[in-house]
């Protein structure tokens, strides 16, 4: 233990397991104090034993914080060897996206992905913003962000506008920003858009003919609600008319040689039997994102034979199979 010289008393022991934690994991402080929920200048001041409020407190926060991290660090040891882990697989559906993306690259026009859940559609274009880091926006939104002001605002944060005064001056901001580039935008979780937001989208494809200034493409990710709401005219009939490509993603579609690159655990001929639970899994209305949690039990419970995995799967919601 160390004190200072206002008898505040300091363990020693987990301030080097913090230091050890952001080395291994390449944090520095500012960056893992909101992870612990604190600002830097607090776990500055605790890390310098110059702390003003409760040295307690702060080490109630840490010491919880890195047991979780040790729990989910051992978890990640354990199923390392299975290779089941959450970077992009080239799928059939996963490839198609991101060539879609491409597609609404080098065209400029607008371009609708669509379909179940769980299918890899996020995992692409987050691949293809990683690829292509300065052409690319991508936006994912959630409900309380889904009108004109939250989507400008994500946009404009992702394109490095400072803050103006009313959603018509952050669009305006947007436009002029993003004319003249060969920027994609993609929007993930798209079904939640507003009608007004949509109507901003739908146009930065196009070409400002006076100008002679192309668009920019535009992709709009989400479940099939999109696609059913814009094709109906729930959202705006403009939109529809400007989609330039649309696909439709089903995990039905999902080839066993996805199902192997994404269970790499079942990619042998002896796991056959494995293979073709897990696909039926992934293909039904439970998605891979089920199927993974019932790799994890099996895994968890150290029995990945088809016996395990079917009492894996009563504890998800697939239940006994």
């Amino acid at each position: 233990m160390m004190t200072n010289s206002t008898t505040k008393v300091y363990d020693e022991a987990l301030q080097e397991r913090v230091r050890k934690y952001m080395k291994d994991t390449g944090l520095s402080q500012n960056k893992l104090a909101p992870r612990i929920g604190m600002s830097g200048a607090s776990l500055s001041n605790y890390m310098n034993c110059k702390m003003d409020g409760s040295v307690e407190g702060i080490e109630s926060r840490l010491r919880e914080f890195l047991q979780q991290e040790s729990e989910a660090a051992a978890v990640q040891v354990q199923v390392a060897p299975y290779k089941l882990d959450e970077t992009y697989k080239p799928t059939s559906i996963s490839e198609d996206v991101y060539q879609s993306i491409r597609y609404a690259q080098i065209n400029r026009t607008l371009v609708m992905l669509h379909g179940d859940a769980g299918a890899g559609k996020t995992k692409a274009a987050v691949k293809y913003y990683r690829d292509n880091p300065q052409s690319t926006i991508y936006i994912r939104l959630d409900p309380s962000m889904s009108g004109l002001a939250g989507v400008g605002e994500l946009l404009g944060a992702a394109l490095d506008i400072p803050a103006v005064s009313s959603s018509k001056q952050m669009w305006q901001a947007i436009r002029a920003r993003l004319r003249g580039t060969n920027k994609v935008i993609i929007v993930d979780e798209a079904q939640l858009l507003k009608r007004a937001p949509m109507d901003e989208l739908r146009i930065l494809p196009d070409e400002d003919e006076v100008n002679e200034v192309p668009g920019n493409g535009v992709v709009l990710i989400g479940n099939s609600e999109l696609y059913e709401r814009v094709k109906k005219g729930k959202i705006t009939t403009q939109a529809y008319t400007r989609i330039g490509l649309q696909r439709a993603y089903s995990t039905m579609r999902l080839t066993n040689e996805d199902v192997k690159l994404l269970f790499p655990m079942f990619s042998g001929e002896e796991q056959s039997k494995e293979l073709k639970l897990i696909a039926s899994v992934c293909r039904s209305q439970h998605s891979i994102r089920t199927a993974k949690h019932i790799v994890k039990n099996a895994i968890r419970n150290e029995d990945i034979s088809y016996e395990g995995l079917r009492a894996a799967a009563a504890s998800t919601p697939v239940g006994r199979i």
